[in-house]
């Protein structure tokens, strides 16, 4: 009974070993089994070189302004980030002194003209020696132009915009003190601006005034063309590179200083550029993007790529592919790198 007992489980035993060394075959079988994929060899076209940057908005003229005679400001018609039209008042002082002064000056050139009339009348008859005419004369020409300067001082008593644009800073208050040469307001000049970039040296070469600029400004959601007008012939000392201005026009001040863009310019250069499906790029958990090449031995391998513009349903491969290699198309999403396909 023993011996019966010990032989089955012998028997049991092989079996069982049987059972799991079949099992064992046939997932490694399975494993082994090509996956079906599709693949394209990949080829450079010739195609115009196109530059990317990023750059900021710039307002097309800064001015600062100011009164050019002194007094105490009695009015303020603006405020800063207020927009102002060319010739419009901003702001005046207290022209009192200068109207007395005008208004002395008027007398006294009323009084000189009249005694010029009584002079030249005697210079006609010849009973005024030429020293004293010339010297009424000149006193006529003084009294003319005192009252010409005091009418002026009465005009610069009020501030005019010199241009139209938005007041980026306010320096005066009411009450407050003017003086030549003090800056009263400062002002931006807006319905144009520059989309200004910089340049690295290799790639200055190919700007040019005139080029057309694709710019995108994102915290607008707006997309709109301008052309470069500015191209610095000098380098940044730190940076090496150099500055370009793209003039926009922008007649609704919609498009702020400080404002970032991003700028595309297409340039005469040809370049090589490689572009593949954007269905055979996968990205991975960091979004990274890749593609599964298929070497010689027809086995999938993981390749990092870097990636440029779209176009229809093509992205542009800046980086980790050559013309001549074969990436798969279709069938990838569940390839493992080194694994062994079927095209």
């Amino acid at each position: 009974m023993k011996i019966t007992n010990h032989a089955c489980l012998g028997m049991l035993s092989a079996g069982l070993i049987t059972l799991f060394g079949c099992t064992q075959k046939n997932e490694l079988k399975q494993t082994t089994i090509p996956a079906k994929v599709t693949v394209k060899t990949v080829a450079s076209i010739g195609s115009q070189q196109t530059l990317s940057y990023s750059g900021t908005i710039e307002p097309d003229n800064t001015a600062q302004v100011g009164f050019s005679v002194a007094g105490t400001v009695n009015r303020i018609m603006v405020n800063e980030g207020q927009h102002v039209l060319k010739g419009q008042l901003l702001a005046g002082i207290d022209a009192t002194e200068y109207t007395y002064a005008l208004s002395i000056a008027k007398a006294g050139l009323e009084q000189t003209e009249d005694l010029y009339r009584r002079f030249d009348e005697l210079y006609k008859k010849g009973s005024l020696p030429e020293k004293d005419y010339m010297d009424i004369k000149t006193r006529l020409a003084q009294a003319k132009a005192n009252k010409g300067i005091n009418e002026k001082h009465i005009a610069d008593s009020r501030l005019y915009s010199p241009m139209t644009g938005i007041i980026a800073a306010k320096m005066i208050e009411k009450g407050s003190a003017a003086a030549p040469g003090v800056p009263a307001f400062t002002i931006v000049r807006t319905d144009q601006v520059y989309a200004r970039i910089s340049v690295p040296e290799s790639e200055v070469g190919a700007m040019k005034n005139g080029m057309t600029a694709k710019i995108t400004i994102p915290t607008l959601n707006q997309q709109l063309n301008g052309s470069i007008t500015i191209i610095n012939p000098l380098a940044d000392p730190a940076s090496k590179t150099f500055s370009v201005k793209i003039r926009l026009d922008n007649p609704k001040g919609t498009l702020l200083p400080g404002m970032i863009a991003d700028i595309s310019i297409g340039t005469s250069r040809k370049t090589n550029a490689i572009t593949i499906p954007i269905e055979s790029v996968v990205h991975d958990a960091d979004n990274l993007a890749y593609v599964f090449t298929v070497n010689g031995q027809n086995r999938a391998i993981r390749k990092r790529i870097g990636t440029g513009g779209l176009s229809d349903r093509s992205i542009l491969v800046t980086n980790g592919l050559q013309a001549g290699d074969r990436i798969i198309v279709s069938g990838q999403d569940n390839i493992k790198d080194g694994q062994k396909v079927d095209l």
